[in-house]
């Protein structure tokens, strides 16, 4: 494709937030918090390849047509490939991705870092730290903090967040505001992550550091930065908290079946438009919804929080999903897919990621998922988090919650939503969660494609039968932390069905992705 045929597949939609709720002090807190975010996008673009900034600059300094268009596409995925291409480059001659950016050194291979470990076992905790990169000294490799890699910019972020914290009299978003700032100096998060759980998005949401594995292809250790601002949204909030009581039951029947302690850890959440994004939170999939911080021990003290951008949530679901669905469920499964299930399917998918077990085995020690599992990690925990929170859908159907309608209607639009993803590839974490889904549901006789008819036949009740079952799986591969049998599973499951290319290329007039034009002039 050319680049005007890659722009022209993407639905842009302007974003321009109400905060007149807000008090003057807390207007000027929150422009701090968005330089801050900003900020994050710069770490961000040094992340994806050692020479993505000099490959932004070079755009930027073009005033061609054909620059500016791939200035802007670059401006979607904060790199120059596509990420709703597999990956492709559309800036010529900048090469292949690379598969995990800037976090190791290049050529640098698994067996090499096996093999240092092996014999440099103090390094251990440094080398697994979501918060530093590898690099070659000599013929050695050493961990270096992300507070020492990105020192210019970390600097002005906390600078950014003591301003914004200086105009908030009190409370959690500023103790919060003064710690992250801190964190970005001493590389040390874990504190300032416990305080954000507690942070309830007033007056404003700020989820701002390095979270998400996605991009650390070679190990799923290395977080990107990202961050994320808005505006609490109380009434649509106040909806999705009544389901929350339910949770500690369902917790301690997880905990007998797999033989943990339930947390009964707090599971605050909040519902907020978008004011802004900054970082891995900018670009590419652009998430409607997470769960953070990733850091288990948090869970496992505190809890974590869920964030539901109302704004992105409903951009997708009118100009992607629908319409998807409109093509591939029968009318019958059509009436049922409706905006309110998809956020309580996301909001199930979101509380499943704090559910359950937390860590694995190794030897004597406990250590996280991500630890053993490493690049497979991602795509177990975002599939069973869908499975998972189907689970525990129907788990409030048994508390009369919700009813069998509103169940099956969460299912039918998740399938619509999973074509929609493959729209994107094949690879990303959540494709390939999906494709895990689907072939289980297909294998189980709970979702076929009839192909005269050209749409998804599906047994609701069937599918959340398979749903459970797949749930329990994923769950046991997690505790295992076998990596030899999780890549076995996910080579087993993950094979794009026959049918799947040709459904694609029927909905080939759609719009593959959105993407947001934030508009802060009002702040």
């Amino acid at each position: 494709m050319t680049i005007k045929e890659r722009l022209a597949k993407i639905s842009f939609f302007p974003v321009k937030t109400d905060v007149s709720s807000l008090a003057e002090n807390e207007r000027r807190a929150l422009r701090h918090a968005v330089r801050a975010a900003e900020l994050m996008t710069d770490i961000y673009i040094r992340q994806q390849s050692p020479k993505n900034e000099a490959i932004y600059e070079a755009l930027q300094k073009r005033s061609d047509a054909e620059g500016i268009d791939l200035l802007n596409y670059f401006r979607i995925h904060g790199s120059p490939w596509d990420g709703f291409d597999q990956n492709i480059p559309f800036v010529p001659g900048v090469g292949p991705r690379p598969k995990f950016g800037s976090f190791y050194p290049e050529g640098f291979k698994k067996g090499e870092w096996n093999s240092w470990l092996a014999v440099h076992s103090e390094d251990r905790t440094a080398f697994e730290s979501p918060y530093t990169e590898i690099v070659r000294q000599g013929n050695s490799l050493a961990a270096v903090p992300y507070s020492g890699r990105y020192s210019d910019l970390l600097l002005e972020a906390s600078q950014e967040l003591r301003a914004a914290a200086k105009e908030l009299p009190g409370g959690k978003l500023k103790s919060f505001l003064e710690m992250r700032a801190d964190a970005f100096l001493s590389n040390e998060y874990f504190e300032s992550d416990m305080a954000w759980v507690d942070t309830g998005g007033h007056p404003f949401e700020a989820t701002i550091g390095p979270y998400e594995t996605y991009f650390d292809e070679l190990l799923g250790l290395k977080a990107s930065f990202e961050a994320f601002v808005g505006v609490p949204d109380k009434d649509a909030t106040a909806a999705l908290e009544k389901f929350l009581p339910a949770l500690p039951d369902f917790d301690r029947l997880l905990g007998i079946e797999f033989d943990f302690k339930p947390k009964g850890a707090a599971t605050p959440l909040e519902v907020v438009a978008d004011v802004v994004r900054g970082g891995e939170a900018a670009f590419g999939y652009l998430f409607v919804a997470y769960n953070l911080p990733n850091d288990r021990r948090v869970h496992d003290l505190k809890g974590s929080k869920k964030v539901f951008s109302r704004t992105m949530m409903q951009a997708k679901f009118e100009t992607l999903v629908r319409p998807v669905a409109e093509r591939v469920l029968s009318n019958r499964d059509l009436a049922r897919c409706t905006f309110d299930r998809r956020l309580l399917f996301v909001l199930a998918h979101e509380l499943a990621h704090g559910l359950g077990p937390s860590m694995a085995k190794d030897g004597g020690r406990e250590v996280q998922f991500s630890v053993k599992l490493g690049d497979l990690h991602s795509c177990i925990e975002e599939a069973k988090a869908d499975m998972l929170g189907a689970r525990l859908l129907g788990y409030f159907r048994e508390r009369n919650l919700i009813d069998d309608e509103t169940l099956a209607g969460c299912i039918v639009q998740d399938i619509a939503s999973d074509v929609q993803s493959w729209r994107q590839g094949y690879t990303e974490a959540h494709a390939r969660g999906h494709l895990v889904e689907y072939n289980w549901f297909a294998h189980r006789n709970a979702v076929r494609y009839d192909v005269a008819k050209k749409v998804f036949e599906i047994d609701a009740e069937r599918t959340l039968a398979a749903m459970c079952d797949l749930s329990t799986e994923l769950l046991n591969l997690e505790v295992a932390g076998d990596y030899a049998r999780a890549k076995a599973f996910l080579d087993q499951w993950s094979s794009v069905p026959p049918e799947i290319p040709a459904i694609l290329e029927r909905l080939g007039d759609l719009p593959v992705a959105v993407s947001p034009i934030y508009d802060a002039s009002g702040l």
